[in-house]
């Protein structure tokens, strides 16, 4: 009688918990409409879609070794799921590699980098 009670007990526990509504966890996901970029006069626009099953909090574009983000997106990206940026990246003047951060509501946070020859 025991075993029954404890096997009903374990199914019901399993069933309230499968049921239950879970929140999205994936990260976002950051493409880009090119693989690397060439500057022209020094300057380049990196192209491409953030999708993200939770919506979007903000972009941080950042050029590698600089301290200070380059571009600080928290309007035109904010609360999308899917994003199709363009952001002008200037005064490239060697090979540079820009940092992408981007963070959705549960602040989790993605980042990659993006090399743009000159």
């Amino acid at each position: 009688m025991i075993k029954k009670q404890i096997l009903a007990f374990l199914f019901i526990a399993l069933s309230i918990v499968s049921c239950s509504k879970d929140e999205p966890t994936s990260s976002p996901a950051i493409a880009f409409t090119q693989a690397e970029g060439k500057a022209v006069n020094g300057q380049y626009t990196i192209t491409g879609t953030i999708t993200s099953s939770v919506s979007l909090l903000k972009v941080i574009v950042t050029k590698e070794g600089d301290t200070a983000p380059f571009i600080i997106d928290d309007t035109t990206a904010k609360n999308k799921n899917s994003y199709p940026y363009s952001y002008l990246i200037t005064g490239i003047t060697k090979d540079t590699y820009i940092i992408i951060d981007v963070y959705d509501q549960n602040n989790t946070k993605t980042s990659t980098r993006f090399l743009i020859r000159v």
